[in-house]
């Protein structure tokens, strides 16, 4: 798992007995499991074949998770407490991609008893999520005790935890999904810690004796998506107009002004501290009116209407309300004579459904990855097959064959390198514009103790307690 929020490439073993042991060629790794490890509701002991069977589950229900089990060939049980993988090729993120939370290990055993299945048709024969959702069928120190996503989730303290007890009896979640509104919670004492924050109400906190703000760097982005084809992306395709774009956007008025201070940019959609980040910093698109407007001109594109579609009441990463954003990046961009933006604001679900389809011709979205490693941006937006690049029709040759020399290089330096061309390529050819990586900030009281802003996870409750 990934402990420190600091330094997301480090890694320490939780339910494995030991880092993943790889062959010589770097294409099959053992993972030895830690024994006397129970599942939390049933008291069955975890074994290797629960992890067989719940990767091969998360891979034929074939959803949006599934391709974090495609990453390898095959997966067997050696013994009780020894997992086999075999790879096509050597993969650099193959510990990292073993810490995302869709590959967490379930209690086989009651999940085939309640319609859960690993066969390949999975997709369409397994009943088991209801089930899931609202049992433990884990390994973790706490029980989910009420599942209402509308209302309250309650977990509680598993009273036979295999490891170190945790100190908090019960977690209950409540679902308020305006950020002043928690605030408002927190500071009556309604509640202990607000996941969201606006950070124009920073100084509240800051001046509030019984309220801290906690905070901690993300690996998390928001940027804005350009479809490169003609349809829908119109003259977006053409990728002047789209330097244009990157030229004319105030950036250090999104980050000082609309996020209070509290992110960084990037030069693509790479975070920093990920490798080669800081060797292309320098090459990130900067304010330049001028300049935006002489690359317009030359595209010849004539006078234009571009939409900007986003989630109507969506709040972007870092707190800051997606209309708000969508509202500052329109009149930015508006400096360009000839070139007119229309907001389309639209239900959050009908937005992400159309984004997936590929319809969208210019949005504003957020990213998160799905585990801790620079493979889970730079093949998502980069490689021609990647999901992301797919929602704008971004394709490129010279980075699909750069991916593929990372994946055959076992070099770090070498690795970083290519990396690095990478991201120099995504900012030349400007499929995505970046705004900016947040710095997560969370509202609490006083009282709480031992939590910590989680650069992946979010918050970190693992070791948390609370003063009477």
């Amino acid at each position: 798992h990934l402990p420190d929020s600091s330094e997301p490439d480090q890694f320490e073993p939780l339910l494995a007995d030991g880092m993943p042991e790889l062959s010589a060629d770097g294409r099959q790794a053992t993972i030895r499991l830690k024994p006397n490890v129970t599942f939390q509701t049933s008291g069955n002991p975890m074994t290797a074949q629960d992890w067989v069977f719940s990767w091969t589950r998360v891979k034929n229900l074939k959803g949006n998770p599934s391709y974090l089990a495609e990453y390898w060939e095959g997966v067997e049980a050696v013994d009780d407490l020894t997992l086999r993988l075999t790879l096509a090729e050597p993969n650099p993120a193959l510990t990292a991609i073993l810490t995302s939370l869709p590959l967490s290990v379930v209690d086989s055993a009651s999940v085939r008893e309640n319609g859960g299945t690993d066969a390949a048709d999975a997709d369409q024969t397994d009943t088991a999520r209801e089930y899931i959702n609202e049992n433990s069928v884990g390994t973790g120190p706490f029980i989910v005790a009420q599942w209402d996503v509308n209302s309250e989730v309650i977990l509680e303290r598993n009273p036979n935890y295999w490891g170190e007890a945790p100190q908090i009896e019960r977690f209950i979640w409540r679902n308020i999904v305006d950020a002043n509104s928690q605030l408002q919670a927190v500071q009556a004492g309604e509640a202990d810690i607000a996941f969201s924050l606006d950070p124009d109400a920073v100084e509240q906190i800051r001046t509030d004796q019984n309220l801290q703000l906690l905070t901690g760097e993300s690996i998390s982005l928001e940027y804005l998506a350009l479809h490169t084809q003609e349809q829908p992306g119109g003259p977006l395709a053409n990728p002047q107009v789209r330097q244009a774009i990157a030229h004319a956007i105030d950036y250090d008025g999104i980050i000082n002004g609309l996020l209070g201070g509290a992110g960084v940019r990037p030069a693509t959609v790479v975070p920093l501290p990920m490798p080669g980040t800081e060797a292309v910093r320098e090459s990130a698109y900067q304010t330049d009116t001028a300049r935006a407007q002489e690359l317009f001109d030359a595209s010849g594109v004539g006078q234009i209407e571009i939409v900007l579609t986003y989630g109507g009441g969506d709040q972007a990463q870092g707190g800051i309300d997606v209309e708000t954003l969508a509202t500052k990046i329109q009149s930015d961009i508006q400096r360009i004579n000839g070139l007119t933006i229309r907001l389309n604001p639209v239900d959050p679900n009908q937005w992400i459904e159309d984004y997936r389809a590929s319809t969208l011709q210019f949005t504003v979205a957020p990213w998160g990855p799905d585990f801790p490693h620079i493979l889970s941006y730079v093949e998502p937006f980069g490689a021609s097959t990647g999901v992301v690049a797919e929602r704008v029709g971004f394709t490129d040759p010279q980075i699909d064959d750069l991916l593929a020399q990372v994946a055959a290089e076992q070099e770090p330096a070498q690795q970083e390198q290519l990396y690095e061309q990478v991201q120099r390529q995504l900012v030349e050819l400007v499929p995505y514009i970046m705004l900016y990586q947040p710095t997560f900030q969370r509202p609490a009281s006083r009282a709480v103790q031992s939590v910590t802003v989680h650069s992946l996870y979010g918050i970190q409750l693992r070791y948390a307690s609370k003063s009477a």
